[in-house]
């Protein structure tokens, strides 16, 4: 390495330590900067001589270069045992999720956030071991504890100052959303063309309910105890929001707080939110007529939001559009309507509660594999109503769940939830007829009534991502069941969760892999100590090197790393910066 003098248009130089090295497709060559040092004539204020002090910075940068690179001789004890006392594993794939964990900016208001509190722990710390746990192996909060001597970095932190700071977790939760916001946007990645928005809940393996953790209508057919969580991100995937609910609040009540929390954050101006049926509710469309904001939600048209009048110019095959979509056949077309909400006396100009019209259009569109897609899940209800019915016993209301539809004269126990009477069931073939009507058909409702069709359905389809974003934190990041109690430890645990989420997604922006394989990929990054200071790496896949590269840390590459290198790779880490969007 040496030191470069560049002399810029401005008359000012600049110096810089630059490295050469061959570049074999070229067939010769080439330069790389490896540090700027700054212009020549500001550095005057820090050094006698710029240039002197920078020749010596590249030549000792040369010289650690070289030692790092010679071998070292390593004496191999047979009879060794391993020391019982020591951390014999440890993990440097989690430099990977502290890149993006330093690049969301966390740390600053973590800090800002315990200035006087007079703790003895550091927050950040904990945090940080927190998250790395929940991308490395989810488990308990006690498992991520006694598994803090899996990494490099410092933990300096008792059990119990992991209980404290749950708490002040909770608190902060805000400005950690706010700093992450800031950051990505910052960044120039976020696509608002378009927030999605969907609400899940997560199960405690307890029987008793309190305040927030209620028996409500549960995604996976569970009687414990749930909470809500309404989740909110761009068109890019990347999370914007989220909030716990009791398990108890319906679906359509818990969006128009997430989009405020939302808007607070970007001081955004009118918004399009898109969700699911469950969503489609007058609430939601009278709130964003108050606000001003638009909306893409589906609506079912067996139910009873669609009326006869749609229903039947759903099914009517006049106006149709058809097209073939990936092999398969595909129609659609659309109408202008409008659906009449009531606003409450604080939304309206007048100061008073009025009914109001907002125009609206539909978009229908049927597809040969949905229809193929709706007919199997039918088959298989089917099925299992027939069973239903032959041995009733065997059913409570919990378990008949997708049968029950297609069962006449079921009913069931109150108290216990067992059939009633299951003497006079039979399969109720004119409810299977009547759902056969319905089969590929959908049905889109908005605000954006001079999208084209096209835009709306597109629009709506990219829905699909915040369900995997759900799918990602139960299944990978293990959110549920939930192990702490308290309203703030529970909250706390959903921001660490939150965290995770957002780190993945954007190291899968960043790699293109999915977030399942990347955090394998970082989990498998485990290296084990073979002589004092020195620990060997086995795993390595063009994956890996995918994950080192996106976040410029070729050390994850290497065979052998001595814990101060270790460390370096995490210090080098807390450097890299989101890439800018485009």
């Amino acid at each position: 390495m040496h030191l470069k003098q560049t002399r810029q248009k401005s008359g000012k130089t600049n110096l810089s330590i630059v490295e050469s090295w061959w570049d074999p497709e070229r067939k010769r060559s080439r330069q790389k900067t490896v540090e700027n040092l700054g212009y020549l004539e500001d550095l005057l204020a820090e050094h006698d001589d710029p240039v002197a002090w920078g020749k010596a910075r590249a030549a000792a940068m040369t010289e650690a270069k070289r030692a790092s690179e010679q071998s070292v001789a390593i004496e191999i004890h047979p009879a060794q045992k391993i020391d019982k006392r020591t951390d014999n594993v440890k993990n440097i794939g989690c430099a990977a999720a502290l890149a993006a964990y330093a690049a969301l900016g966390i740390e600053r208001p973590l800090r800002n956030h315990m200035r006087g509190s007079g703790a003895e722990y550091d927050l950040n710390a904990v945090c940080r071991l927190l998250v790395c746990e929940r991308v490395v192996e989810p488990g308990s909060k006690l498992a991520a504890f006694r598994n803090k001597g899996r990494y490099f970095f410092r933990a300096d932190f008792s059990e119990d100052d992991v209980y404290r700071a749950l708490d002040e977790l909770a608190a902060a939760k805000g400005a950690i959303v706010s700093a992450m916001n800031r950051s990505i946007a910052a960044a120039g990645i976020r696509d608002m063309s378009a927030v999605y928005y969907d609400v899940t809940n997560y199960y405690f393996e307890i029987d008793d309910e309190d305040e927030l953790r209620r028996k409500g209508v549960s995604k996976e057919h569970r009687k414990s105890p749930i909470v809500q969580m309404g989740l909110l991100q761009d068109a890019r995937s990347i999370p914007i929001a989220y909030r716990v609910f009791p398990g108890n609040t319906a679906d359509c009540l818990t969006m128009i707080p997430v989009l405020s929390d939302m808007k607070r954050d970007h001081g955004l101006g009118r918004v399009v939110a898109v969700a699911d049926k469950g969503l489609n509710c007058s609430d939601n469309i009278a709130a964003a007529q108050a606000s001003g904001d638009g909306f893409v939600f589906s609506q079912s048209v067996r139910g009873t939001k669609s009326d006869k009048a749609l229903k039947a110019w759903v099914l009517d095959g006049a106006g149709y559009a058809a097209k073939t979509e990936d092999g398969c056949k595909f129609k659609s077309k659309s109408k202008q309507g409008y659906k009449t909400v009531h606003l409450k006396a604080g939304d309206t100009a007048s100061g008073k509660a009025e009914d109001v019209r907002v125009d609206v259009k539909y978009v229908a569109f049927w597809s040969e594999k949905y229809e193929r897609r709706a007919r199997h899940d039918r088959e298989a209800a089917i099925e299992k109503a027939r069973k239903l019915i032959a041995n009733p016993g065997a059913y409570t209301k919990a378990t008949s769940h997708g049968a029950a539809q297609y069962v006449k004269n079921l009913r069931f126990d109150k108290e216990t939830g067992e059939v009633a009477d299951g003497s006079a069931l039979e399969l109720d073939l004119e409810a299977i007829a009547e759902a056969e009507k319905y089969d590929g058909y959908y049905l889109i409702v908005t605000s954006e009534t001079g999208w084209p069709d096209g835009r709306v359905i597109d629009t709506y389809r990219e829905l699909w991502r915040i369900e995997e974003s759900f799918k990602v934190t139960k299944s990978e990041l293990e959110t549920r069941p939930v192990y702490v109690w308290t309203p703030n430890h529970i909250e706390a645990h959903f921001l660490v969760c939150y965290v995770a989420l957002v780190i993945l997604r954007l190291l899968q922006l960043a790699t293109g892999l999915p977030c399942s394989r990347i955090r394998e990929e970082i989990a498998a990054m485990s290296g084990v100590n073979f002589d004092a200071n020195w620990w060997a790496f086995g795993h390595r896949t063009d994956e890996s090197d995918l994950i080192a590269e996106a976040v410029g840390l070729e050390g994850l590459k290497l065979k052998n790393l001595t814990t101060g290198k270790a460390m370096d790779i995490l210090a080098d880490a807390a450097k890299w910066k989101i890439p800018q969007g485009k």
